[in-house]
């Protein structure tokens, strides 16, 4: 991954949490076209999460005004495991949203909480 293409996602973070499919399509921005390979956003996501100022999770709507982000616990493998199922095992354009990322002083509540 180009330090062009973190660093754009770095700063879509500051607005908003931010999808799988934005992920692949900076990527694939930043790459000439390039589509992006698992092995490619596993150490995406390795990366963002190594920063340990950046959450993994899932978005719940709770109103139609507000969006909770629940972030994932476990090891940054884990987290990166977790992610990759998710992605394969989702069908068609749910793929783009298999995981989240947010800013983890962003995060309501991690599972379990």
């Amino acid at each position: 991954m180009t330090q062009r293409c973190f660093n754009a996602i770095l700063e879509m973070l500051n607005s908003d949490m931010v999808s799988r499919g934005l992920i692949a399509q900076c990527f694939k921005e930043s790459e000439n076209g390039l589509p992006l390979s698992t092995s490619q956003e596993s150490e995406i996501l390795r990366r963002l999460l190594a920063s340990d100022g950046i959450a993994i999770g899932d978005p719940n709507l709770l109103r139609p005004d507000y969006v909770e982000f629940v972030g994932w616990v476990g090891t940054v493998e884990d987290r990166v495991r977790r992610a990759m199922d998710a992605v394969a095992t989702s069908v068609g354009h749910d793929k783009e949203f298999a995981y989240w990322v947010c800013l983890r002083k962003n995060v309501d509540r991690f599972e379990g909480a």
